[in-house]
């Protein structure tokens, strides 16, 4: 006897992940739901916004709305100068998350699926058959079931609220960001800024990604280390407006104004496994696909969203949710990307501790160096080959052979 669902897949969260893992299910054919708790996708999303060109390229998003150009890259890191590096081309563009979120959704016909905004999951069931899902709409609580779920709702998934499929990652691996954004008179260049060290973030790093008129500003940093230090994570962006050269003369300069103060968890956790269970794929921050060296989550949150849909379609379509089927979708997101995750996760530690650790000032210090790690920061080289490239030798046979 087969179970009759309401949908085959239903996607909880209109983030990237959850957007292009429906966009993929119309493709093939394959009903779903989607349910977003925002009005807008993206509209409350704190986020610097920024969407390599390889993102761009591949999932067919040269077009977004309001998108500004980055053709270069600065950074400054502990006990070192801040350096710029400039690129010929564009290497990515700064946007919104709401205007990513429109241009995505627009992508997306709903003819084999539906997107219900405004709309609350409150709980997950999962039995031998199904899942279903308890949400809120309009003040109105219904449940839908689905074969197969996708929960792609953020760094406090919907699932973990029952620890269906894993807890959440302990406050060593999450990281706890506070952003301003901020209009100006003039426009900014279109330079992205990393700057490292305990002067700018509790153990972790801030930002300043500007988008023609208007920039985002943040810090940020990992939540036991933030909850440790005796400054607030505000003040740590503050003394980024206020006191920091070059960044604080430019602000300055285009008459920078603080419109919204935001905050936000992120992952920076390297790989999580599991990201599977119990007809549960996990994709997005809720999988930790989030990198750890720069906080950029939104271009392999669109790659884990697509493994996902095709993971959902070749159980549907084998009438197989076991958990031996559904770690076809960790094993095909980890070699997508899993390397950028895993090493990304180890220089982090490399680069804030730079000058006593044991990656050494040379890592930082040429221009060889500076070129490789800016185009690991804009999202042009793997994390592994930025190693590789620009480590020290006495380091690179203990890389090759991990």
């Amino acid at each position: 006897m087969t179970l009759t669902t309401d949908t085959s897949v239903i996607i909880i969260g209109a983030g990237p992940a959850g957007l292009i893992a429906a966009r993929r299910l119309e493709e093939l054919n394959i009903s779903y739901i989607l349910l977003s708790r925002e009005s807008t996708p993206g509209i409350d999303k704190a986020c610097g916004g920024y969407v390599p060109s390889r993102s761009l390229e591949e999932f067919n998003l040269e077009n977004i709305p309001g998108a500004y150009p980055i053709k270069s890259i600065r950074m400054k890191f502990p006990g070192l100068e801040v350096k710029k590096v400039g690129f010929e081309n564009p290497v990515g563009v700064n946007v919104s998350r709401e205007k990513l979120g429109r241009m995505l959704l627009s992508s997306i016909p709903q003819s084999t699926g539906e997107i219900w905004l405004d709309t609350e999951c409150n709980w997950i069931e999962v039995s031998k058959d199904s899942c279903t899902i308890q949400y809120t709409k309009e003040n109105i609580r219904e449940s839908i079931s689905c074969q197969i779920l996708i929960d792609a709702s953020g760094a406090n998934p919907a699932s973990q609220r029952t620890s269906i499929v894993r807890e959440r990652p302990p406050n060593d691996q999450l990281g706890y960001a506070v952003q301003y954004q901020m209009k100006c008179k003039e426009s900014l260049p279109g330079t992205n800024d990393f700057f490292y060290g305990s002067e700018f973030s509790p153990r972790g790093y801030a930002w300043n990604f500007p988008r023609d008129r208007e920039t985002v500003v943040g810090t940020g940093g990992l939540v036991n280390k933030v909850r440790e230090s005796e400054r607030r994570a505000f003040d740590y962006l503050n003394h980024l407006i206020n006191d920091v050269e070059p960044i604080s003369r430019e602000l300055e300069t285009v008459g920078a104004e603080i419109v919204k103060k935001e905050a936000a968890l992120m992952p920076l956790a390297g790989i999580v496994s599991p990201s599977y269970g119990n007809r549960i794929l996990l994709s997005g921050d809720a999988a930790c696909h989030c990198s750890p060296i720069s906080g950029e989550g939104i271009h392999y949150s669109m790659i884990g969203g697509l493994k996902a849909a095709q993971t959902a379609a070749r159980c549907l379509k084998n009438g197989d949710f076991s958990n031996r089927a559904l770690s076809h979708y960790e094993r095909e997101w980890t070699k997508a990307f899993g390397s950028d995750l895993k090493w990304g996760l180890w220089l982090q530690k490399r680069f804030l501790e730079s000058g006593s650790s044991s990656i050494g000032s040379t890592f930082l210090s040429s221009d060889k160096s500076t070129r490789v790690i800016a185009e690991m920061l804009a999202g042009v080289r793997s994390v592994r080959s930025t190693i590789l490239a620009a480590a020290p030798g006495y380091l690179l046979s203990k890389i090759r052979r991990k």
